[in-house]
């Protein structure tokens, strides 16, 4: 054989090992989605389904059946597979449509519900009431993650038996007003510790009362993330998230400038005079608002807070008014949270309107507090209401959220949230005064889950192959191809 065969030989035989490469490329399995439901057969329906009674019924659904076994009399237990990336809630759907099927549901595991140990767990009605949340069910789904931060923008926070410290992030405190700043430092510094916030008549202007210290962010943090099943206190929502603590309220109140600083930090955004916020927050919570329409300035902010990937929760506020007057709720990008009763009616106090995204639990809801009446005593629980603490359970339930899908953006999480929600009980509200409906922690999380991840795997019920892997031998042939490649490219190599 001549040089030049010999040559155009071994071009011949690269080819065809580099056509092989690409057909084994091309055949990889595509993603499937599988699963198994519980099949209940229409009476004249003989049991065991028949061959041909699944060819039809797989062949009018668009899914593969195999049947595994008979549970009961006309309850057939069937596996199902499809090429397209179907949910769960589909494949009930597109087999419910077929005459002989008379009921269909998803054959999944269950597992004994959490119930928490903590002594006030009875009192948490928000947690588990037909008009609560729904807070058991999820942490079966989803307990919570380190890796998902929570801002708390308040009056600070304590130490308290019921919070881990293990859980705490240094935080900052952006409370400016030297005027009235009684926790020793000249302005702002790196201790978000809230030390009271009492005053006494007039001090705010004249005709204003004496007020004492709200130990407002102890109580918020508590209601996101007191520790659960630690046999004292009350159960946080969130038992995994790290917390994040911004003191923005002081005596008599909150500088704008203030909360703006103090958000675009949370965020991670760089502040002037301040340090970087080595952990930026996912969820920031908003327990706040004030009398007027979101303005060119605070809407900038959101928007900047947004971009940065931070979900953004403001309460609606207690006026019993239009949320359109209050701000930041009336934001766009926002999600805006009212208050409800225990029966899951609106909160008598709470703004209402076409703004608001969600309503949560905000009557009688009990959480970590603080027996000073001016400065930090001894720890203890209290039952407050408002839309604050509406406000705390949703951000909560974000937490948990962004635990199960930690890719989701801002806007997937607000759309599982409001489609997760439940319907009102009642015609005391409705979906353009009180948002999507009411919180379901739940129900929030298994919407995100239906949702199409940005990536991949995880979480979704859409596999590549069996077990997230394509078929073993499209692997086998893939190494051999590359075996075969290496060996011709390897000068020392014989022939192959």
């Amino acid at each position: 054989m001549t040089d030049l065969d010999s040559h155009t030989a071994r071009r011949a035989r690269r080819g065809r090992q580099w056509l092989l490469l690409c057909l084994l490329v091309l055949s990889v399995p595509l993603a499937w989605a599988e699963g198994r439901v519980l099949v209940v057969w229409a009476e004249d329906v003989a049991a065991p389904p028949d061959t041909a009674l699944l060819e039809e019924l797989g062949a009018a659904s668009g899914l593969e059946l195999t049947w595994l076994r008979e549970v009961s009399a006309g309850i057939s237990l069937l596996a199902w597979r499809s090429l397209e990336p179907l949910s769960a809630a589909e494949v009930l759907a597109r087999l419910a449509l077929d005459p002989r099927v008379e009921a269909v549901q998803p054959d999944a595991r269950r597992r004994l519900q959490f119930v928490p140990n903590d002594p006030l767990y009875e009192h948490q009605w928000y947690l588990f009431e037909s008009a609560g949340i729904r807070a058991p069910a999820a942490w079966d789904l989803q307990r919570g993650s380190s890796s998902v931060v929570v801002a708390v923008l308040d009056t600070g926070i304590l130490p308290h038996e019921d919070l881990a410290p293990a859980r705490m992030l240094p935080g900052y405190d952006f409370y400016s007003d030297l005027a009235h700043d009684n926790d020793g430092e000249p302005g702002r510094d790196a201790d978000p510790r809230d030390p009271g916030d009492a005053v006494v008549a007039d001090e705010c202007g004249i005709g204003t009362p004496a007020v004492n210290s709200s130990w407002h962010g102890l109580a918020v943090s508590g209601l996101i993330m007191a520790s659960a099943d630690n046999t004292r206190g009350i159960a946080g929502i969130d038992h995994g998230a790290r917390l994040l603590p911004v003191r923005v309220f002081g005596k008599c109140g909150a500088w704008v400038s203030d909360l703006f600083d103090a958000m675009r930090w949370a965020a991670g955004l760089a502040v002037s005079g301040a340090p970087s916020n080595p952990t930026p927050a996912g969820v920031i919570n908003l327990s706040l608002a004030y009398d007027e329409p979101c303005g060119v300035a605070e809407q900038r902010i959101i928007d900047e807070v947004i971009a940065r990937g931070a979900v953004v929760v403001a309460a609606a506020g207690n006026e019993a008014g239009d949320v359109a007057n209050s701000s930041p709720a009336s934001c766009n990008g926002v999600i805006t949270v009212a208050a409800s009763d225990r029966a899951g009616k609106p909160a008598s106090f709470t703004n209402l309107g076409a703004a608001v995204d969600i309503t949560a639990p905000g009557v009688s809801l009990v959480t970590s507090y603080n027996l000073g009446t001016t400065y930090p005593g001894t720890d203890t629980y209290d039952w407050l209401s408002g839309t604050s603490f509406s406000t705390a359970q949703v951000s909560a339930v974000l937490a948990l959220m962004r635990a199960d899908r930690p890719t989701a953006t801002v806007n997937q999480l607000r759309e599982a949230l409001r489609a997760g929600a439940r319907a009102f009980p009642d015609s005391s509200c409705d979906t353009s005064l009180c948002g999507a409906g009411l919180l379901d922690a739940q129900g929030a999380i298994l919407a995100l889950r239906e949702q199409p991840a940005p990536t991949s795997g995880g979480g979704g019920g859409c596999v590549q192959g069996s077990e997230g892997r394509p078929e073993a031998l499209w692997w086998l042939g893939l190494l051999w191809v590359l075996y075969r490649l290496g060996r011709r490219n390897d000068p020392a190599g014989g022939r192959v």
